[in-house]
């Protein structure tokens, strides 16, 4: 009985290892998903604005109302992190 608590101990360790690489490595993944995506929306955002002659989106109350409920699922520094959607009034002409 005596080598149970050590065999506890080096599995208990063994299991936060493995943990803690795992989590690691799902971490590193998510961070380059996340950059890509990034990277792609910027690039859509230029192509947008190109085809758009540079003027910003104009969005109707409605589609302003859906995406401001969408916001508030969201945390607010995942939003600003991403530099997320500007809901202010689309009608004004400082937005870009």
């Amino acid at each position: 009985m005596a080598g149970l608590p050590a065999q506890e101990t080096t599995g208990t360790f063994m299991f936060k290892w493995l943990t803690t690489r795992v989590v690691n490595w799902v971490e590193r993944w998510q961070r380059r998903q996340i950059d890509a995506l990034l990277a792609e929306k910027r690039a859509l955002k230029a192509k947008l604005l190109e085809l758009n002659g540079g003027k910003p989106i104009r969005l109707s109350a409605e589609q302003r109302k859906r995406l401001a409920a969408m916001q508030k699922r969201l945390d607010p520094n995942t939003l600003k992190a991403i530099e997320a959607l500007d809901l202010t009034d689309s009608d004004s002409p400082d937005n870009s």
